[in-house]
């Protein structure tokens, strides 16, 4: 009796089957940019409209031959020779194509990133009508010339961390359409995926979370009136308090304050949440909402301290010790 594979084995064959794709493209050339496409790197097949019309074709040769047909062959012959033609072309359309490059923006989980490649002619021939496909994205491009020319491939994250984008298919079908030629690459930088912030987090937690709990309120100069102090060399003249110094007998000088928010501390511990995805995702959304208030925090994971900071680079160093944890 025969058994069915059990749905949990799919994704080890599928990954069985492209890791032994791979080994045999890599034997036959290299496919990890930059890399620049020769023979042994570009497939070649008929499309559905290029089987559909082979079969005519056949059908009107052996008709043509029976009932000797001259008309009937000679259109046979015309439409087999610009199949020929057409073949070619697809394949010269990528043949000596430069591919260089890859990045991706981080982006969080759930959103989709945008990856980056470099296409370029090194022959200074125009290469219409190329596509660049990932898993069911497909983006188009044209090439006019031998300058290098910019494409961006959405991809699809779910998890956080350091991924690859695995492999990805240029093909081009130019120019009428009857054979796809193709040629498959890996590129290999990684790119970062950040973690998905929580939906509805709770409040940022105030006060801080070091030794002791003390919360430290920090002030800088401003414009409000703070207090008095003891003047010294330096201050400006419209500082001096006139009054207060006759009535004090020492020169006094005012001070002038901005209170600020205390200062927050993030840590894993202080998010109310069971599993660790859960409280990664709840401080996450701690720092997005921290730098969109404008507050300096700390983010601290294990013997890990970022901070005391605030703004977009803290923000991404703070992300990206998230993503990697």
């Amino acid at each position: 009796m025969a058994q069915t594979a059990a749905p949990g084995n799919r994704p080890g064959l599928k990954n069985t089957w492209q890791r032994l794709v791979e080994s045999w493209l890599r034997r036959r050339a290299p496919i990890h940019p930059p890399l620049q496409l020769a023979y042994r790197q570009i497939f070649i097949l008929p499309t559905r409209f290029g089987w559909m019309l082979g079969l005519l074709m056949g059908a009107m040769l052996i008709g043509s031959l029976n009932f000797n047909n001259n008309l009937g062959l000679l259109t046979t012959f015309i439409v087999a020779g610009l199949g020929v033609n057409s073949m070619l072309l697809a394949f010269r359309n990528l043949h000596k194509l430069a591919i260089r490059g890859g990045m991706a923006n981080p982006v969080h989980a759930g959103q989709t990133a945008h990856y980056q490649l470099s296409l370029q002619s090194t022959d200074e021939r125009p290469r219409p009508s190329l596509y660049v496909r990932h898993e069911v994205k497909r983006v188009g491009i044209d090439i006019d010339d031998s300058s290098a020319v910019s494409i961006t491939v959405p991809l699809l994250t779910h998890q956080r961390g350091w991924h690859r984008p695995g492999r990805m298919r240029i093909e081009t079908t130019h120019p009428l359409g009857l054979f796809r030629a193709w040629a498959w690459f890996w590129p290999d930088r990684p790119y970062l995926v950040w973690p998905q912030p929580a939906e509805r987090p709770p409040p940022l937690p105030e006060g801080g979370g070091g030794p002791g709990g003390r919360e430290q309120r920090h002030q800088v100069e401003g414009e409000d009136f703070y207090s008095l102090r003891q003047w010294r060399e330096g201050d400006p003249l419209h500082r001096i308090a006139w009054k207060a110094s006759q009535r004090h007998q020492d020169l006094l000088s005012r001070e002038f304050r901005e209170e600020q928010a205390p200062e927050l501390v993030l840590t894993l511990d202080r998010a109310p949440a069971r599993d660790l995805e859960s409280r990664i995702s709840i401080v996450t959304a701690w720092v997005l909402q921290a730098e969109q208030l404008d507050r300096t925090w700390t983010l601290q994971l294990g013997s890990l301290e970022l901070g005391p900071d605030h703004g977009p680079p803290h923000r991404k160093r703070c992300l990206r010790a998230l993503a990697e944890l």
